[in-house]
Protein backbone atom coordinates (compact mmCIF):
# COMPACT_ATOMS: atom_id res chain seq x y z
CA UNK A 1 0.00 0.00 0.00
CA UNK A 2 1.30 3.42 -0.88
CA UNK A 3 1.60 6.08 1.78
CA UNK A 4 -0.73 9.08 1.98
CA UNK A 5 0.49 11.54 -0.56
CA UNK A 6 -0.40 14.24 -3.00
CA UNK A 7 0.29 13.79 -6.67
CA UNK A 8 2.25 16.25 -8.83
CA UNK A 9 -0.88 18.40 -9.27
CA UNK A 10 -1.47 18.62 -5.52
CA UNK A 11 -4.41 16.22 -5.58
CA UNK A 12 -4.82 13.84 -2.68
CA UNK A 13 -3.86 10.22 -3.36
CA UNK A 14 -5.56 7.77 -0.97
CA UNK A 15 -3.28 5.65 1.19
CA UNK A 16 -5.58 2.64 0.79
CA UNK A 17 -6.84 1.50 -2.59
CA UNK A 18 -10.11 -0.24 -3.37
CA UNK A 19 -8.00 -3.29 -4.18
CA UNK A 20 -6.60 -3.22 -0.63
CA UNK A 21 -10.12 -3.30 0.83
CA UNK A 22 -11.30 -6.00 -1.57
CA UNK A 23 -8.18 -8.03 -0.82
CA UNK A 24 -9.04 -8.09 2.87
CA UNK A 25 -12.58 -9.26 2.08
CA UNK A 26 -11.23 -11.95 -0.27
CA UNK A 27 -8.76 -13.29 2.29
CA UNK A 28 -11.21 -13.21 5.20
CA UNK A 29 -11.84 -16.48 7.00
CA UNK A 30 -15.49 -15.48 7.53
CA UNK A 31 -17.98 -14.95 4.69
CA UNK A 32 -18.69 -11.37 5.84
CA UNK A 33 -16.85 -8.61 7.70
CA UNK A 34 -17.74 -5.37 9.47
CA UNK A 35 -16.12 -2.04 8.61
CA UNK A 36 -14.35 -2.15 11.98
CA UNK A 37 -12.83 -5.56 11.22
CA UNK A 38 -11.60 -4.28 7.86
CA UNK A 39 -10.25 -1.05 9.40
CA UNK A 40 -8.29 -3.10 11.94
CA UNK A 41 -6.16 -4.34 9.03
CA UNK A 42 -5.65 -0.95 7.37
CA UNK A 43 -3.93 2.35 8.23
CA UNK A 44 -7.24 4.24 8.02
CA UNK A 45 -10.17 4.48 10.43
CA UNK A 46 -13.54 2.78 10.50
CA UNK A 47 -15.48 5.76 9.14
CA UNK A 48 -13.10 6.09 6.18
CA UNK A 49 -13.45 2.36 5.47
CA UNK A 50 -17.23 2.65 5.77
CA UNK A 51 -17.32 5.51 3.23
CA UNK A 52 -15.19 3.48 0.82
CA UNK A 53 -17.42 0.42 1.30
CA UNK A 54 -20.52 2.51 0.57
CA UNK A 55 -18.87 3.72 -2.64
CA UNK A 56 -17.96 0.15 -3.60
CA UNK A 57 -21.54 -0.90 -2.85
CA UNK A 58 -22.98 1.85 -5.05
CA UNK A 59 -20.78 0.55 -7.88
CA UNK A 60 -22.00 -3.01 -7.30
CA UNK A 61 -18.62 -4.37 -6.20
CA UNK A 62 -19.59 -5.29 -2.63
CA UNK A 63 -22.85 -6.25 -0.97
CA UNK A 64 -24.12 -5.26 2.46
CA UNK A 65 -26.68 -6.33 5.04
CA UNK A 66 -27.83 -4.70 8.26
CA UNK A 67 -27.63 -7.29 11.03
CA UNK A 68 -28.62 -5.20 14.01
CA UNK A 69 -29.59 -1.73 15.09
CA UNK A 70 -26.18 -0.35 14.13
CA UNK A 71 -24.33 -3.28 12.59
CA UNK A 72 -23.67 -3.85 8.90
CA UNK A 73 -21.72 -6.68 7.32
CA UNK A 74 -20.01 -6.53 3.94
CA UNK A 75 -18.92 -9.08 1.36
CA UNK A 76 -17.75 -9.14 -2.23
CA UNK A 77 -20.67 -9.32 -4.65
CA UNK A 78 -20.87 -11.73 -7.56
CA UNK A 79 -20.86 -9.53 -10.64
CA UNK A 80 -21.74 -12.36 -13.03
CA UNK A 81 -24.77 -13.78 -11.25
CA UNK A 82 -27.76 -11.86 -9.89
CA UNK A 83 -29.43 -15.07 -8.70
CA UNK A 84 -29.18 -15.61 -4.94
CA UNK A 85 -27.41 -18.79 -3.86
CA UNK A 86 -30.25 -20.35 -1.90
CA UNK A 87 -28.24 -23.52 -1.15
CA UNK A 88 -25.63 -21.52 0.77
CA UNK A 89 -28.14 -21.18 3.62
CA UNK A 90 -28.03 -24.93 4.13
CA UNK A 91 -24.43 -24.86 5.34
CA UNK A 92 -23.11 -28.40 5.37
CA UNK A 93 -25.89 -29.49 2.98
CA UNK A 94 -24.71 -27.11 0.23
CA UNK A 95 -22.54 -29.74 -1.47
CA UNK A 96 -25.00 -32.64 -1.15
CA UNK A 97 -27.92 -33.92 -3.19
CA UNK A 98 -30.42 -32.34 -0.78
CA UNK A 99 -32.38 -30.77 -3.63
CA UNK A 100 -32.82 -34.15 -5.34
CA UNK A 101 -33.81 -35.81 -2.05
CA UNK A 102 -36.45 -33.14 -1.36
CA UNK A 103 -37.82 -33.49 -4.90
CA UNK A 104 -38.01 -37.30 -4.55
CA UNK A 105 -39.76 -37.04 -1.18
CA UNK A 106 -42.24 -34.54 -2.64
CA UNK A 107 -43.03 -36.86 -5.58
CA UNK A 108 -43.52 -39.82 -3.22
CA UNK A 109 -45.81 -37.77 -1.02
CA UNK A 110 -47.92 -36.62 -3.99
CA UNK A 111 -48.14 -40.22 -5.28
CA UNK A 112 -49.33 -41.40 -1.85
CA UNK A 113 -51.96 -38.65 -1.71
CA UNK A 114 -53.23 -39.59 -5.19
CA UNK A 115 -53.41 -43.30 -4.22
CA UNK A 116 -55.41 -42.46 -1.08
CA UNK A 117 -57.77 -40.18 -3.03
CA UNK A 118 -58.32 -42.95 -5.60
CA UNK A 119 -58.98 -45.47 -2.81
CA UNK A 120 -61.50 -43.17 -1.14
CA UNK A 121 -63.33 -42.46 -4.38
CA UNK A 122 -63.51 -46.20 -5.18
CA UNK A 123 -61.33 -46.22 -8.28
Amino acid sequence: MAGSDRDGGGRYTPSVTDADILGILERASAPVMTATEIADELPIGRSAVRKRLIDLHERGTVERKSVGARSVVWWIGDEDDDTPDFKSGFGSFAETDLEAQVEKASEEFEKGVEERQDALSGQ
